[in-house]
């Protein structure tokens, strides 16, 4: 399953309920009609505003500017700057603008942190814009209101958001704000890089087909343990992380943290069905069908279980399943992870997690307050959602880093089969499909063996429409109840949950202590605020 594993950690890492991280055929389509008129297939000949003004643009043309990110991807290679990407080189080729990178040496979060209180910024900086930060920044003028600049300066960009109804509410807050150029995934395929594999030979052992339900899942796991699947070994049942493991939640038709159940917003760890699913999973946890050791977030436990021929699948990316196999088979217990469909509730395989639903990631660049040219630089990424911009940062240059075959773009054997890297990893030599720009699904799967993208399908194949929008934006009186609520209530309700699937706590007698301290905390006050942030999201055209 050779998949890079960078692009499902950025989307993990964009995560809501339960990472990551979404129809390039629309933003296809959008994007060629905002390139009708060729120009906005060029790289911008770029018009600079005075301080005074910055809507009002000049004529002269943005010569460079200044951008803060952290290495990323780069770093895994050697790199030591975005200047050795091809990508970037072949940009400043085309557009005649020098950008100077600026990235951090130490803690990224902590070089964030300083310059955006010192006021000495970039001019522009890539970082995690959620609605929280965006109104921190703008209302301490570090940041500014790009939507106008993106109306004018931005063809490419604003057709996508025109097209593209949750792209739009996504990007633009109710009172019409905009802070940041997005990093675009509109294909759900990429949203879906994670989820539940089985060992192929001892499914077929068990004899059960392929478990469509949790209550399947059981039975299947079940009849693997009654059938001495793992010989003389323990029998450890699925294994992997807690995080990983708790996307089961989904089958019963709640999550781990809010939903959305026709229309109103549920707090899922205190609903009749999460109650449900607890029991089910005390039940795995019970008869040796859920890894004891799931707790311990240690991987390589995980791995030494599935290598040794003790566990029976896992939850995670296809690079983390690929590798546990690799160690399997050079432990000398070869065999094929199948992919497994999300649980079904309702007759319907359903995920709840909210990274799904995001079209535009929260990672891309807000422009500074001292941006000598900000409607320059907004031009100038636009570039990155044009056709051209769409193809080099997600395949590079043709003839050099891909060509068409059979009418479908590929790899050249400078990526596919380099020697120093996996395809995955030398890919970002050259080419950032998570960059300012709309990401190609095709890319993605370009990397993937055909058990690989088989995996990923299976798991793309989902109705999200329970999952909580990942983007919602509150008003003043909505954030004060927010910030003033109880930090302690994650921590509170992952120990109580943990506690009942181990059954260190006993779900009959405590689950109406546990709900009542929960409420207390202010979850009752919070669902009230999610409901009318939800709300007024919905009703957005």
């Amino acid at each position: 399953m050779a998949l890079s594993m960078i692009l499902i950690v950025v989307l993990s890492a964009c995560g809501g309920n339960g990472n990551s991280n979404s129809n390039t055929s629309d933003a296809n389509t959008s994007t060629s009609n905002a390139s009708s008129d060729t120009s906005a297939n060029q790289p911008a000949d770029t018009a600079s505003t005075d301080n005074k003004s910055r809507d009002d643009a000049s004529e002269s043309k943005l010569k460079d500017f200044s951008l803060w990110t952290w290495l990323g991807s780069v770093e895994s290679w050697g790199g030591k700057s975005y200047d050795e990407v091809l990508a970037y080189q072949e940009l400043e080729k085309r557009s005649g603008v020098k950008v100077k990178y600026v990235h951090p040496t130490g803690d990224a979060v902590e070089s964030f942190n300083l310059m955006m209180t010192s006021g000495e910024m970039t001019d522009a900086i890539w970082y995690r814009w959620n609605p929280e930060r965006m109104k921190q920044y703008s209302d301490a003028g570090r940041i500014i209101d790009i939507y106008p600049l993106v109306k004018e300066h931005a063809p490419n960009l604003m057709a996508l958001m025109e097209s593209d109804a949750s792209l739009k509410k996504q990007l633009v807050d109710p009172q019409g704000h905009m802070y940041y150029m997005p990093w675009i995934t509109q294909d759900k395929f990429l949203g879906f890089g994670e989820g539940l594999v089985l060992r192929e030979d001892w499914l077929n052992k068990a004899g059960s087909g392929v478990p469509k339900t949790n209550d399947e899942l059981y039975n299947t796991l079940k009849a693997m343990k009654d059938k001495k699947v793992s010989g003389a070994k323990p029998f450890v049942g699925l294994t992997g992380y807690a995080s990983q493991i708790y996307k089961l939640f989904y089958g019963f038709g709640v999550a781990d943290d809010w939903f959305i159940d026709n229309g109103k917003v549920v707090y899922g760890p205190t609903s009749d069905r999460y109650k449900e699913a607890l029991k089910w999973f005390n039940k795995l946890y019970k008869e040796g069908l859920l890894d004891k050791d799931y707790l311990t977030g240690e991987q390589d436990i995980y791995n030494k279980h599935i290598a040794d021929g003790q566990a029976a699948g896992l939850i995670d990316n296809t690079d983390a399943e690929g590798t546990a196999a690799k160690m399997a088979a050079d432990a000398g217990n070869p065999f094929q992870f199948v992919g497994i469909p999300y649980m079904q509730y309702n007759g319907k395989s359903v995920s709840l997690n909210s990274t799904a639903k995001r079209v535009a990631q929260p990672y891309g660049l807000a422009i500074t307050s001292t941006a000598k040219d900000p409607a320059g630089i907004v031009a100038y990424l636009d570039y990155g959602f044009s056709d051209e911009g769409k193809t080099l940062f997600n395949w590079g240059i043709e003839g050099d880093t891909f060509e068409v075959k059979n009418g479908k773009k590929v790899y050249t054997d400078k990526i596919m089969k380099a020697t120093d890297n996996v395809p995955g990893v030398e890919m970002t030599k050259y080419v950032n499909p998570w960059w300012i720009t709309v990401t190609d699904a095709d890319s993605a799967k370009a990397l993937l063996d055909a058990n690989g993208l088989k995996t990923r399908e299976t798991w793309a194949d989902v109705d999200t429409s329970m999952a909580f929008e990942p983007t919602l934006f509150m008003t003043p009186d909505e954030s004060e109840v927010m910030s003033g609520a109880s930090t302690d209530i994650a921590t509170f309700k992952d120990s109580m949950r943990d506690g009942f699937i181990t059954g260190a706590k006993n779900i009959d007698s405590e689950w109406d202590g546990y709900v009542k301290t929960l409420n207390g905390m202010g979850i009752e006050n919070i669902q009230k605020v999610q409901q009318s942030a939800y709300d007024r999201f919905a009703a957005t055209k």
